[in-house]
Order: structure tokens, then C-alpha cells, then sequence
């Protein structure tokens, strides 16, 4: 899905700016939308199925910094 919004960014763009149509201009600028949009959201990294009783711990850390160890 993202590479066919991709090409129709890039080709609507191409078309619309340089090619004078309008049309493409504005699937050109959707598809940036869209692809905008979509980066924002935040990805899936686990999911699993909990039965009754089981429970599921989600812990945060602080990031770690380049050159040394982890801030406290």
C-alpha cells in the first residue's frame, strides 16, 4: 500500500506541478497526506492473546544515551 501511495505522490506531484494538471496535483498531495498520516502512528512490535487470569507487565525505560550507559 505504501509503495503504490509513493509512486502516486511522486507522479502526481511530476504531473501536476510540471505538467499543469490539477488533478494530479491533488492525488499528488493526498497520497502525501496519507503517507504523512500513516508515519504518525505508532507501530505494532507485540500482540498476543490473553487468557483469563493471565496478565501482560508493560514497562518504560529511558533511552539510552550513545556513548555511555543508561541514564538513571
Amino acid at each position: 500500500m505504501e509503495s503504490i501511495l509513493r509512486l502516486v505522490q511522486r507522479q502526481g506531484f511530476r504531473r501536476g506541478v510540471r505538467g499543469g494538471s490539477s488533478l494530479w496535483l491533488i492525488a499528488g498531495a493526498s497520497a502525501w497526506m496519507l503517507l504523512r498520516e500513516r508515519r504518525g502512528r505508532s507501530r505494532v512490535v507485540y500482540r498476543t492473546v490473553l487468557q483469563p487470569g493471565e496478565q501482560l507487565t508493560v514497562a518504560t525505560r529511558p533511552p539510552r544515551r550513545r556513548n555511555g550507559p543508561p541514564t538513571p
